[in-house]
């Protein structure tokens, strides 16, 4: 075997070498991305879940903070109040006026 064929022979194994690595990395590549995806769709779907209306009766004092006009002594304020039984009930609330409850209406709900 002569030398330029041995020359030959080394470079298409190395080629070969090159092509499967490639084709490692665009493999591992496509698994980052695929993970990330399913990543931010979780966030996104459970965001979505937690987005609904929050339950008077229900939601803990965390839940109620995450309304506006709605701070921590609010918000126990809102548990001591309970139960509701419609969301004009919350007029009752220390620290809620007309102004408060009509930006609270569309957001909460009083459950069964």
């Amino acid at each position: 075997m002569s030398a330029s064929e041995r020359i030959k022979r080394r470079l298409d194994r190395r080629r070969e070498a090159s092509a499967q690595e490639d084709r490692a990395n665009r493999l591992l590549f496509i698994g980052i991305i695929a993970a990330f995806v399913i990543a931010i769709g979780y966030i996104l779907f459970k965001n979505y879940l937690d987005s609904g209306p929050v339950d008077l009766n229900r939601a803990s004092a965390a839940k109620l903070e995450t309304l506006p006009g709605v701070g921590p002594d609010t918000a126990q304020a809102i548990i001591k109040a309970r139960p509701f039984t419609t969301v004009d009930d919350l007029q009752k609330v220390k620290g809620i006026g007309p102004v408060t409850l009509d930006k609270l209406r569309p957001r909460v709900t009083v459950g069964d």
